[in-house]
């Protein structure tokens, strides 16, 4: 997926009615501040209506945008915030034309703005930061966004009490998620979002974005049904608005949705809507985008000199090719048209150029910083439940003190209160029992979070190996892969220049070439199997017993209602346990027949295995390697596992997991 940057995160003005983004009616917008310079003599509110207007005019008319700033300008002298906030204005006339003038702008106005202490500019420098998160954006650099929405845009809009902003930034987190391909951590800040607009009846512009973004997001994790019915919320919400530009993602959306049903022109026509709808200081990188997703469909359409056409007009764009990513699509787009007009010469060269450009990125040292990131935030929460929990122990010692004076004080007194002293001594032992207790709970409560905290790091580890087995498999596969095929490409091309008596032995060769790039498949399969990201676990471990199985070894597969709605990282922890079950009963129990069965029943899984092996002393092998990697993986799943085992009778597996 190309990187984009999000209409959300740049559509933020810093409107003094803090307005975040533009209206769906802009006719109606310009005319209602029109009247308002019109009609009032105050000059504080005609320069708020001159500097809404600037987000009116910057995608129309950038010198009567100027013009509108000048004016609010000189209308503010007399009031302090309104001209703080007069260079916030300024960096978002700038900020498609001279991005590092922008971010200037922006700097100064956040200086300017920290003097002020109101809700109105706790709001403005929160859609300060936002656009510089968005320019940070802009240049590649997701982990400097994700850094200031977390610790800048965020607390401010709390301090602010402007759901709205946090909203806004949710969708931006989710969107900087799917830039590094993380789509599953991009879902629950888009629904979080959408949820925070439709509960404060937001404008339809900001909800509309947000659905846009989330429906792409379902398109990338394969939720086609989910997305679909984003296209279908989102039409009745746009419809009163023709004019809209954001037509141009809903469309995108839409032509997702139709190629993945592989009704290709459809798609085709959808991209061209989406494309025409593009506008504003967004409109270029949406193009880009959206003629990126088209490419994909001209050449499932065989329609390979379009997509040519498209490829070589953004590689001279030298803003988009600046980006990895995007290179890279564009020179493995090149590669497939070319050789798809039968140019195989340079399709192969194309080729080799993405092949290169696949090796140098390090997608995974980005993806773990914002990973980072994300972990500092949740456990700056935690901790602040922690110091709650901590002051709620302290008033409590606090009260049994004072009890405790309270009974010296009263037996002191008088003799003829001695009943009334025993009483309450009473009361102070009970009170300092269950002191005792609530200490114990609180360690007991510090303890589990400790525990949780460990048990996430162990889930991160995991993560990050499989993460690495998945970085291995595509390297093998894009890089050696590649590489092979084209040695093949060359080899195949020189058969027919060479003499008869030649030709045999050079197609020996090519045999073993073809010989060398199937087991390289087999590698790279074993390590992060393909099947199991496009098809499902089910898939995964039908295809999985079917690739074990000889003349000797016969594997007996049952499967009862597996969804494949189970998370992504879930499935791959249980494809990896079951892979070394089976991969244990054929090396080492040297077992001829095999009975796997799964099931699923709601958000438990089960696991049966039985094998005719030769068993073992489950006392003996507790600690074997292979048993140890089972049991972790079941414990992360919160699962448990029963072995039986007799020699020379066999072994019989049963594991109960969390799959929710």
């Amino acid at each position: 997926m190309t990187r984009f940057i999000s209409l959300i995160a740049l559509f933020v003005a810093i409107s003094l009615s803090s307005v975040a983004q533009l209206p769906l009616n802009m006719q109606r917008y310009h005319d209602s501040l029109t009247n308002i310079i019109r009609q009032t003599a105050s000059d504080s509110l005609k320069a708020r209506a001159n500097y809404a207007l600037v987000y009116y005019w910057v995608p129309i008319d950038t010198a009567k945008a100027r013009h509108c700033l000048d004016e609010a300008r000189r209308l503010s002298k007399q009031y302090p915030f309104l001209l703080a906030v007069s260079y916030a204005h300024e960096g978002y006339l700038y900020y498609s034309s001279d991005i590092n003038r922008s971010d200037a702008a922006f700097a100064t106005a956040d200086s300017l703005l920290k003097h002020f202490t109101t809700r109105e500019a706790y709001q403005a420098s929160a859609n300060v930061w936002i656009n510089r998160a968005a320019i940070k954006q802009r240049k590649d650099d997701d982990r400097a966004y994700i850094d200031i929405v977390l610790n800048k845009v965020i607390p401010l809009a709390l301090k602010a009490g402007d759901s709205a902003i946090v909203a806004s930034q949710y969708a931006g987190v989710g969107v900087a998620f799917m830039n590094v391909e993380q789509y599953d951590k991009a879902e629950p800040y888009f629904n979080d979002a959408i949820k925070i607009y439709q509960s404060i009846h937001a404008q339809p512009s900001r909800l509309v974005a947000a659905l846009n973004r989330a429906g792409e997001n379902y398109v990338l994790l394969k939720k086609f049904e989910e997305a679909k019915k984003t296209v279908a919320t989102v039409k009745p919400l746009l419809a009163p608005f023709p004019e809209s530009e954001l037509y141009a993602v809903h469309y995108m959306v839409e032509g997702l949705c139709y190629l993945h049903d592989q009704q290709y022109t459809l798609a085709e026509t959808s991209f061209n809507k989406g494309i025409a709808a593009a506008k504003g200081p967004n409109g270029a990188y949406v193009i880009q985008e959206i003629e990126l997703y088209k490419v994909k469909a001209l050449l499932a359409n065989k329609k390979y000199e379009p997509a040519r056409q498209i490829l070589l007009e953004l590689s001279a764009d030298e803003e988009l090719m600046e980006l990895g990513t995007s290179r890279l699509e564009v020179y493995e787009g090149l590669a497939a048209s070319y050789a798809g007009l039968g140019q195989m010469k340079p399709a192969y060269e194309w080729m080799k150029v993405s092949r290169h450009l696949s090796d140098s990125l390090h997608e995974s040292d980005l993806t773990n910083d914002i990973n980072d990131l994300e972990m500092k935030y949740q456990r700056a929460e935690s901790q602040k439940e922690i110091i709650t929990l901590k002051a709620k122990n302290e008033q409590a010692a606090l009260s049994a003190k004072n009890s405790r004076l309270y009974s010296i004080l009263f037996a002191s007194t008088t003799l003829l209160l001695l009943v009334v002293a025993i009483f309450a001594l009473l009361y102070y032992r009970s009170n300092k029992k269950l002191l005792v207790q609530k200490e114990l709970n609180h360690q007991q409560e510090l303890k589990e979070i400790e525990q949780q905290q460990r048990l996430q790091f162990g889930q991160a580890v995991l993560q990050g190996e499989e993460q690495e087995r998945r970085r291995l498999a595509r390297d093998l596969h894009d890089g050696l892969g590649g590489m092979l095929a084209g040695v093949k490409i060359n080899l195949s091309g020189q058969v027919e220049k060479m003499a008869s008596e030649q030709q045999g032995e050079l197609k020996k060769i090519i045999k073993q070439v073809d010989d060398s790039v199937t087991e390289l498949r087999r590698i790279a399969h074993n390590m992060m199997p393909v099947n199991l990201l496009r098809s499902g676990l089910q898939a995964a471990l039908k295809d999985l017993s079917e690739s074990l199985m000889t003349d000797a070894v016969k594997i007996d597969f049952q499967a009862y209602g597996i969804e494949p709605s189970i998370p992504e990282q879930t499935q791959i922890n249980i494809y990896r346990i079951i892979q070394e079950m089976l991969a244990n009963a054929i090396r080492h129990a040297d077992a001829s027949s095999i009975m796997l069965q799964c099931s699923q029943d709601g958000d438990t899984f089960l696991i049966t295995q039985e094998d005719n092996g030769k068993g073992f002393d489950t006392s003996a092998h507790a600690k074997g390697i292979g048993l140890s990697n089972i049991r972790n993986r079941v414990g992360f799943l919160r699962g448990t596992m029963d072995i039986t085992s007799v020699i020379n009778e066999g072994t019989t597996i049963n594991i109960e997991l969390h799959a929710g």
